[in-house]
């Protein structure tokens, strides 16, 4: 089957989210989410597995790692295992506006290096991704980014809490076309003690 969008997800220890994240993504037959358990102490892996036999309609595919390797090797290993046109991470603690989201792949045209969605966080504040802003708002979860396009770049698997950082730097370094759809598509988790951001920070992943 061919994909227009692997979503990526890395977990680690985030069984309380796993529903709500994959509640929110789209069943549509171009879209596949892949996620990868980083060796979870609690019951994220099975909660995993559970939901993919409960729910065959959606094209989740479930790794797991007996050994903690941390955020940015796991995103390494998601970009090896992805197959869509466009990749697009989706963290562990995070979920998506469902139907915003399949708006914002209306504009995947196959051509568009990186297509930009809006955040928004916990207080209802929305971070806007523009021209002026993509280079601060470095998440690899403010975009789509054509899988051709960024064949090669990888995340900074030694780098604490800047591999994200690196992995844009490198992608824009490339000159990408770009479209901003001004969709806000996106809930990120923040502030949120033991978030994905706040063990990043702490140097715990």
């Amino acid at each position: 089957m061919s994909f227009k969008v692997s979503i990526l997800s890395a977990f680690y220890n985030e069984e309380q989210y796993v529903d709500k994240l994959l509640d929110s993504v789209p069943r549509r037959p171009d879209v596949e989410i892949i996620a990868r358990d980083d060796a979870s102490t609690d019951g994220t892996y099975a909660k995993l597995l559970a939901y993919k036999e409960a729910h065959p309609e959606l094209n989740l595919t479930v790794l797991h790692d007996d050994v903690n390797h941390g955020a940015f090797y796991n995103a390494n290993r998601l970009l090896e295992t992805a197959t869509g046109e466009y990749i697009h991470f989706l963290d562990g603690d995070d979920y998506l506006y469902t139907d915003a989201y399949n708006a914002a792949i209306d504009w995947l045209d196959g051509v568009t290096d990186c297509v930009y969605i809006n955040l928004q966080i916990n207080s209802g504040m929305t971070f806007v991704l523009s021209e002026e802003s993509r280079a601060s708002l470095c998440a690899p979860t403010t975009k789509f980014v054509r899988r051709a396009f960024a064949d090669g770049v990888k995340f900074k698997e030694d780098e604490k809490n800047a591999g994200d950082w690196f992995y844009n730097q490198d992608l824009l370094a490339r000159h990408p076309t770009c479209k901003y759809t001004g969709i806000t598509a996106y809930h990120y988790n923040h502030p949120r003690e033991g978030s994905i951001y706040d063990r990043l920070s702490k140097g715990l992943l």
